[in-house]
């Protein structure tokens, strides 16, 4: 099953949209503060459903949400004609997408970079955010790193995640400690009448060396301008920290 298939619909009754939240009311006004950068357009990359474009379209800018899963678009898409918003909405591949446009500011969040494999990937999709950047724009987005995927994860091999009258959702953690891979097996029940259908899928996060990042950063044409932990603190990043925060440049 295809990965944001069957699970969209429960994505956003669970406890994943508080790193969204988070991201909306703490980090995203830090690092605009830190930058003293003020977008008008912005492209989010594996929007999802769309709660952090929504939110940046709420206050004025012109936003384009891009994913690879048409039942997540279908929910912001509805979600912005009920609030009366709007945005554009594109179905593609963050590795190979033309829009045909530039953007003041770029935006990854929610280790969606990690679901990249191989470096090929990774290396494309850095290329195809520098192609689609205004000059002196930002890229601005989070991954996990190597300790967060085969520690922090690991720590964790097998929970419950939801629970509800109508639904049970279950999380399996493995990794490839040779290759820093990681999966996230969710075994979901979702109650149909008298009875409960089960489904499942599989989702895989590699984590990358911060110099490997880095580096294909320089290579897309991007400059590196800050490397943090936490970007509410500024804190250098530790070699025990979970996630790697990180703000680049296009340039003029």
């Amino acid at each position: 099953m295809p990965i944001y298939d069957r699970f969209a619909k429960h994505y956003q009754s669970g406890p994943y949209t508080q790193f969204t939240r988070r991201v909306i009311s703490e980090v995203f006004p830090r690092w605009l503060e830190l930058l003293d950068f003020q977008p008008q357009t912005l492209l989010d990359l594996a929007c999802g459903s769309g709660e952090f474009a929504l939110a940046q379209a709420e206050v004025g800018l012109q936003v384009t949400g891009l994913d690879q899963s048409a039942r997540f678009l279908a929910l912001g898409q509805a979600e912005a004609k009920a609030r009366g918003l709007k945005l554009s909405w594109v179905q593609g591949d963050m590795t190979r997408f033309d829009l045909g446009q530039e953007f003041d500011c770029v935006t990854s969040w929610f280790d969606s970079l990690n679901y990249l494999l191989h470096v090929e990937e990774l290396a494309a999709a850095f290329k195809q955010v520098a192609a689609h950047l205004a000059p002196g724009g930002y890229f601005l987005f989070d991954m996990n790193t190597i300790y967060g995927i085969t520690v922090q994860w690991q720590r964790f091999p097998y929970y419950l995640q939801q629970e509800t009258a109508d639904y049970i959702e279950f999380a399996e953690n493995t990794c490839d400690y040779e290759n820093s891979i990681a999966t996230m097996r969710l075994i979901m029940f979702e109650r149909d009448g008298k009875a409960w259908r089960h489904f499942e899928e599989s989702h895989r996060e590699r984590g990358y060396a911060i110099d490997d990042i880095l580096l294909l950063l320089g290579a897309a044409g991007l400059t590196t301008l800050h490397v943090t932990g936490d970007p509410r603190l500024m804190s250098p990043l530790g070699s025990q920290d979970g996630r790697v925060w990180i703000a680049a440049r296009k340039g003029a």
